[in-house]
Order: structure tokens, then sequence, then C-alpha cells
């Protein structure tokens, strides 16, 4: 009969294992069932003058890894191995194996002619926390035309999205900038634009209003982009520093603008 000292010793071993996380589901579910199981039939064998055989335990863990095998997916995933697949075979359960990432390629573009495109991004320090707006307009070279920075009290990171839209509307609005190219990462703030909704936090209604009104003037275009190609935004809306307008490119984002005119993409590793 194993005494505790074995049985610590085999679940020490049971959760240090280096399996894949689908096999070691199965490796620990069978060793705390196993020594369970043991317990069991030496009770009846003792108590009840039942028969014993390996053949019970065998049976009951299978059982068990069937039962287990109807939770996928919270077991996790096993390795593209030849032992993964013995070990699985072994005991009745199929390879689940690791999906290969996708890689997804980011590009930004500059605007066409007379456009100016503006990358906007909000951040949040917390939920709520305070949050903050950021973003970048750019002209047809790509040259930077202006970048702003400007906090918003506190909030939620889908209203700082917002609050980085509406700035931008307003900014280009007064800078005469009325062929507009807005991009930012938010998929929130994207469909509210093509959608004109006025589903939007109290707060912020009437500023949005009149960013719908000042758009009416507009030809606009308005895209989605992954974060990985949106960075300029990103470092300005996470600005450290003073808020405010400043028509160029401030010192932060002068190597992400170079990158973004260098290589025009990024990879998004899309599991």
């Amino acid at each position: 009969m194993l005494d505790c000292l074995d049985i610590h010793t085999m679940l020490a071993a049971a959760w240090n294992t280096d399996f894949s996380p689908l096999v070691r589901s199965y490796w620990k579910a069978g060793v705390i069932n196993f020594i369970w199981k043991i317990w069991d039939c030496r009770n009846q064998v003792t108590f009840n003058e039942a028969s014993f055989h390996p053949k019970l335990i065998l049976g009951f863990l299978k059982v068990v890894f069937k039962e287990m095998d109807s939770n996928f997916p919270k077991l996790g995933r096993s390795h593209n191995s030849w032992q993964d697949y013995l070990v699985l075979r072994r005991i009745g359960v199929a390879m689940r194996a690791f999906a290969p990432p996708l890689m997804i390629e980011v590009h930004w573009w500059p605007p066409a002619g007379q456009w100016i495109k503006v990358n906007t991004d909000g951040s949040a320090l917390g939920k709520p926390g305070s949050i903050a707006a950021g973003g970048v307009f750019r002209d047809n070279w790509g040259a930077v035309r202006g970048c702003y920075h400007y906090k918003g009290g506190s909030g939620f990171t889908f209203e700082a999205e917002l609050f980085a839209i509406m700035h931008a509307v307003r900014i280009a609005n007064f800078r005469g900038w009325h062929w507009l190219w807005i991009e930012a990462d938010s998929s929130y703030v994207v469909q509210l634009l093509h959608s004109r909704s006025l589903n939007v936090p109290w707060r912020f209604l009437p500023l949005w209003k009149q960013t719908l009104n000042w758009l009416s003037n507009f030809r606009l275009q308005i895209s989605h982009i992954f974060r990985e190609g949106n960075s300029v935004a990103d470092i300005m809306a996470n600005h450290a520093r003073i808020e405010g307008w400043w028509p160029f490119a401030i010192e932060d984002i002068k190597i992400a603008v170079s990158l973004d005119m260098a290589t025009h993409s990024r990879v998004r590793l899309k599991n």
C-alpha cells in the first residue's frame, strides 16, 4: 500500500512534468484518480470482501479520460510531436495541436493628392481611469502636418478613443483640412463614424453632435487599422508631457513616423 511519502512524491512529479498542456491535464488527472481508485479498491477489498483486478483501475481511468475529453477546449493543446501522439493514442484521446500563428502584414499608407490622413488613439490608465487622446496628421508625402495630445478626465478606453476622434475633427475643421481620412485601431469609433450614431456617453453627446455637424462639410474616408500600424497615434495618446497641439512632429514620434514611411508594414500575429 502507498504511504503518504509515496503519494506526495507522485503528486509532486505530476505537477512538475514537462508535457504539453493537453497531455499534462490528462497526466495530472490520471495520477490523482489512480491514487484515489487504489484507495477505493483497498477499502472495498478490506471492508466489503470484494475482489480486485488491475482492469478495474484501467476501466475507471478510461471513463475519467472520456469525460475529460468532452470538456475540451479547457484542457489545452498538444504539441506537434510523436511523443504526444503516442501518449494520447494510448489513452484514446485525439491530438489537438496548436495551430501555427497567422501572420498578418499591417500597412500604414499615406493619403493621396490633397487628402490629409489622421491616425488617432486613446488611452485609459485604469477601468475607469485618467483618459487621454492623441493623433497625428500627415499629408500625401507622409510628412507630419501636426499632432496633438489632450486629457479628458476619468473614463474608459472606448471613451478615450471617442475623445481622440472628436479632437481630430475639431482640429481638421479649424485648419480647413476638409478632405480628411480618419484611421483608428478602435472598431468602436470606426463603427460610430460610419453609422453617425448618437449612442455615445452623455457627457460627450454635445461635442459629438458638433463633430457630426462639422463632418457634413467634409470629404471623408474612414478606416480601421490594427494597433501595430497605429504606433504614432499610440505614442501621442500616451504622451507624458503637457497637453496641446503641435504643428510639427514632436521628437517622441519622429522614429515611428520614419518607420511608417520606410517599411509601410508591420507584422501582427493572430492565433
